[in-house]
């Protein structure tokens, strides 16, 4: 008859174990704490978390190696990050500052700017020839220096309406070629009422 095979025999702090023991043996075990203790580092879970919060350590220490290693580079990146921030910025001031200055120089130079620039310049010469006209005929004023600062007026009152005329009939040009319906036929009708009050 084969022999009933036997259990191994249980390991230190197994729940086996403690059950093998009387009330008496129990409490004189809970009253022995180096016993517990070395019965705690004996058991198999307690092993198996000892090995698991070893191996945490480890990869916390390699993560940690990681990132100290990392550390320069993430430095440098911040420092070229705000580089580049400040060079944005001066940049976007840069380009602001330039479109300000570009639409102050288009609205300067504009055709309707131009256009009442020229009137303007048209107009004062011709209030400096009719002074100097009154001024030779009250005679507070040499028949020569008339001449000189007449014909000067005068050449400059002729430039001015020429420019004018030339630059109203390019608008009315160009109004005429946005606008096809408008009144193509009529050159007069677009004319500028300054060109009504220019002195021939």
């Amino acid at each position: 008859v084969p022999r009933p095979m036997s259990r191994p025999p249980a390991p230190p702090g197994s729940p086996r174990r403690f059950g093998a023991l009387s009330t008496a043996q129990l409490r004189a075990l809970l009253q022995d704490e180096p016993r517990l203790q070395r019965a705690a580092r004996l058991s198999r879970k307690f092993q198996s978390l000892q090995l698991e919060r070893e191996m945490c350590l480890a990869s916390n220490c390699t993560l940690a190696r990681v990132n100290l290693s990392l550390r320069p580079r993430l430095e440098d990146g911040k420092a070229s990050l705000a580089i580049k921030y400040q060079e944005l910025r001066e940049i976007r001031e840069a380009c602001w500052d330039k479109q300000q200055r570009l639409e102050a120089y288009l609205e300067n130079w504009s055709p309707q700017s131009a256009l009442g620039q020229l009137q303007a310049k048209l107009d004062a010469s011709e209030a400096e020839s009719e002074a100097q006209i009154e001024q030779f005929l009250a005679q507070d004023l040499p028949l020569g220096s008339f001449l000189e600062s007449f014909c000067q007026s005068r050449t400059r009152s002729h430039i001015c309406r020429t420019q004018l005329e030339k630059l109203q009939e390019l608008l009315q040009k160009d109004q005429v070629g946005r606008d096809p319906a408008g009144p193509a036929g009529d050159p007069g009708a677009l004319a500028s009422p300054a060109r009504s009050r220019l002195a021939p």
